[in-house]
């Protein structure tokens, strides 16, 4: 399924690594932290995509669109649901039009910018999310349950902090 390797085996690799990021240096621990963050996303994006694709069928730019739509109160506009889910407007609108062919979204005229859609889950939509639900939910705690609540909120805080400061670089230019 993948070819990533857990931390023994990039020490094992990684022989050199020393020269660059001295053991115990702040910037040791900051590479550390980025690219633990990188990969784990990574390697946990193949499996949950590969999980939820054999057992519903149902793609990760489906099931992730899905899921912002209905824990959205209400029916949101194109750009702003590609804000939500950091994506590109062109490749949302391709994702779009499949959902909406499929019958588990509606786009209907903006009330407030008629040049734009407001989106939102049908009751369809709704029990595709559910299904995907039924695979994700028990798979996430059951490769989380040795963690602690705490652990899991701290990890959360410091994951935020850190996805805060690329968003107001990338904002910045």
């Amino acid at each position: 399924m993948t070819d990533f390797k857990g931390e023994s085996e990039f020490n094992q690799w990684a022989n050199h690594f020393e020269e660059f990021y001295p053991t115990g240096s702040r910037a040791e621990a900051e590479f550390r932290f980025s690219r633990t963050a990188v990969v784990t996303a990574r390697l946990w994006t193949t499996f949950i995509d590969e999980t939820i694709r054999q057992a519903t069928g149902q793609s990760r730019a489906r099931w992730q669109t899905l899921s912002v739509l209905v824990f959205s109160k209400d029916p949101l506009a194109t750009v702003e649901l590609s804000h939500r889910m950091a994506v590109q407007w062109p490749t949302l609108v391709r994702i779009l039009n499949e959902l909406e062919a499929d019958g588990l979204i509606t786009r209907e005229v903006n009330p407030d910018d008629r040049r734009s859609r407001m989106i939102a889950p049908t009751a369809a939509g709704r029990a595709v999310f559910n299904e995907v639900r039924q695979i994700l939910d028990p798979t996430r705690a059951e490769l989380l349950a040795g963690f602690e609540e705490e652990e899991l909120r701290m990890a959360e805080a410091v994951l935020d902090r850190f996805f805060n400061l690329l968003v107001q670089r990338l904002e910045r230019g």
